[in-house]
């Protein structure tokens, strides 16, 4: 006589496991370390096609290299205009005491005072210039706040400029001199100068806030 079979065992769970068709029977080690997670309030991926179709308008372009090349003019002509006002004042000096002695002393004391004023003027011009070129690049990027801060100086500029041109087109130390004993090539380089600040200017500031550019600067801000 053969004991009662398990009813557990006919048509039920196999012994050591799980049903077929059911749960796995075994699961990954590590936990959920395996099943990726992701973050739900992170912004949706860029299309590939946007990214590849994303490129750097002309107008910032062209204002990038204004930014560059302008203030880096404006130094060299502010240095050629200390050189030509140094000699012409060495020439203006020389002979007027009949004394060669105290001509040269005079003279010492004129270009000491001439060199401490283009030093104190040539450090801010670097400084101003380097601002430039730093916040260029920025600005190159897409950064809005550079673009901003460029607007700023380009005002400035152009004000310092407008009074350049009232006061006879130099910003530097003449106000003690004849203007009508200073050569008209000085005049002609300083108004060089400020005429180039002035267009310069006025040009950045117009192409940063072409459509283009307005396009530009709102499309990288979503990076």
């Amino acid at each position: 006589m053969t004991p009662p079979q398990n009813p557990w065992q006919q048509g039920g769970y196999p012994q050591g496991g799980t049903p077929s068709g059911g749960f796995p029977q075994q699961y990954p080690q590590g936990g959920f370390s395996q099943y990726p997670q992701s973050n739900p309030f992170a912004a949706p991926p860029v299309p590939a096609q946007e990214l590849m179709s994303f490129q750097r308008p002309i107008t910032v372009e062209i204002a990038f290299w204004i930014a560059v090349v302008v203030p880096l003019v404006a130094t060299v002509l502010s240095v050629l205009s200390y050189l030509m006002l140094q000699g012409f004042v060495n020439d203006s000096i020389a002979g007027t005491s009949g004394d060669s002695d105290i001509d040269r002393q005079i003279a010492s004391i004129a270009n000491g005072f001439l060199l401490f004023f283009f030093v104190v003027l040539t450090i801010i011009y670097l400084i101003l210039t380097g601002l430039w070129i730093l916040f260029g690049f920025k600005m190159r990027a897409g950064k809005n706040w550079a673009r901003i801060t460029l607007t700023v100086l380009a005002g400035i500029w152009m004000l310092v400029g407008v009074i350049s041109l009232i006061q006879g087109g130099s910003m530097t130390m003449t106000g003690d001199l004849d203007e009508q004993q200073l050569p008209g090539s000085f005049f002609a380089l300083s108004y060089s100068q400020t005429g180039l600040g002035l267009v310069g200017m006025l040009v950045f500031v117009a192409l940063v806030y072409l459509k283009p550019s307005n396009w530009y600067f709102k499309a990288t801000s979503r990076f």
